[in-house]
């Protein structure tokens, strides 16, 4: 059994980032590998990191406590420096550099090994599966451009997550990549099951709005869609936060990551600015419109629902166009696109 390292964002603050760490792993279990996800600690952040995330997260970030203490596992010991990612790389056959905005420079240090892996270690494959900038725009100087493009060369294989990703790593780093789907997107529904049991929430008969971002021109365009349903909204993250002290965080619990997908996956029908919202929403078959979210990126978005031919799904208050999503043609193209993208993986951890 080939042993595959998972370099991500596991402990992001976000419902999406969790659940594509997930699906990875349990999408390469599923395929008979032994996926370990990779705790390298962002340079800088030290021990004291480690520990407020132990003692104190699982009370501040209550949503997100079950699915890093069980769904998670395995994950290794903190790793701190290159050298300690460099001797816990030489056990594993392969590393996995993926998904999410990993490759965004707000994200991450040029400098740290941990998502260009400036390390080389022999008879280790490096892949990036699903990698994203965020954005289509290059954001690096030439100084960090070069150690970039250095890093890269040292892949075996690389894909990202949005489309403009393939031409801007070619034109700024001359290296070739793959365009693939979301990791959340490998596996059918089935793979969420066990999570959506430990749910007691339901949003039958409900829209769901999952916005990270309110603006005037969104709650007018969900308004307008309201109006035109005439259901009733169930809000996973509502225009006023309840939760603004620390002492409110310890007490309140909001939406955990079982309770998003199985909210999601009951809806009647969906409204979002956020990326993984879409996924979700196209992975359960639901009616849905997204509200471009310009501040996190556009390229997500218009290279998402370009794949699936449902662009028109992108909308504002004043484009908004009632059809019918035909899920017999998106379904074929996301089959279609699971086993190429399966046999990609396979093939680059086997070769």
């Amino acid at each position: 059994m080939k042993k595959i390292g998972i370099l991500t964002l596991q402990y992001a603050l976000n419902y999406g980032g969790v659940l594509q760490c997930y699906a990875l792993k349990e999408v390469l279990k599923r395929q008979g590998y032994d996926a370990v996800i990779i705790d390298r600690i962002p340079d800088g952040f030290g021990l004291w990191y480690v520990i407020k995330r132990a003692l104190i997260h699982p009370f501040t970030q209550k949503e997100f406590r079950g699915i890093r203490k069980v769904e998670l596992k395995p994950i290794s010991k903190p790793i701190f420096s290159s050298k300690g990612l460099e001797n816990i790389l030489k056990s594993y056959d392969a590393c996995i550099v993926g998904s999410d905005q990993v490759w965004r420079k707000a994200v991450f240090s040029v400098n740290g090994d941990y998502f260009f892996q400036n390390v080389n270690i022999p008879n280790v494959n490096k892949i990036a599966y699903a990698a994203s900038m965020g954005i289509s725009e290059w954001e690096y100087t030439p100084d960090e451009t070069k150690k970039i493009a250095s890093a890269l060369s040292r892949f075996k294989a690389i894909s990202v997550r949005e489309e403009d990703g393939v031409k801007v790593l070619r034109d700024n780093c001359q290296v070739s990549a793959r365009w693939v789907i979301d990791p959340t997107m490998l596996a059918s529904s089935e793979i969420y099951e066990p999570l959506i049991a430990k749910s007691n929430k339901d949003a039958n008969g409900k829209i769901v709005t999952y916005i990270l971002d309110w603006t005037e021109n969104k709650i007018k365009t969900i308004n307008v869609i309201k109006a035109r349903i005439g259901k009733s909204c169930y809000d996973i993250n509502p225009q006023i936060k309840k939760r603004k002290s620390i002492w409110n965080r310890f007490v309140h619990e909001g939406v955990t990551v079982y309770d998003w997908v199985k909210l999601l996956a009951t809806a009647d029908f969906v409204i979002t600015d956020s990326f993984h919202g879409t996924v979700f929403s196209i992975i359960y078959n639901k009616p849905f419109y997204t509200i471009g979210n310009p501040e996190r990126g556009m390229a997500r978005f218009t290279s998402l629902l370009g794949m699936f031919n449902l662009k028109d799904r992108l909308v504002s208050s004043s484009n908004l166009r009632f059809i019918n999503i035909d899920y017999s043609k998106v379904n074929e193209i996301l089959k279609q696109k699971r086993n190429e993208h399966l046999m990609f993986l396979n093939h680059n951890i086997q070769d």
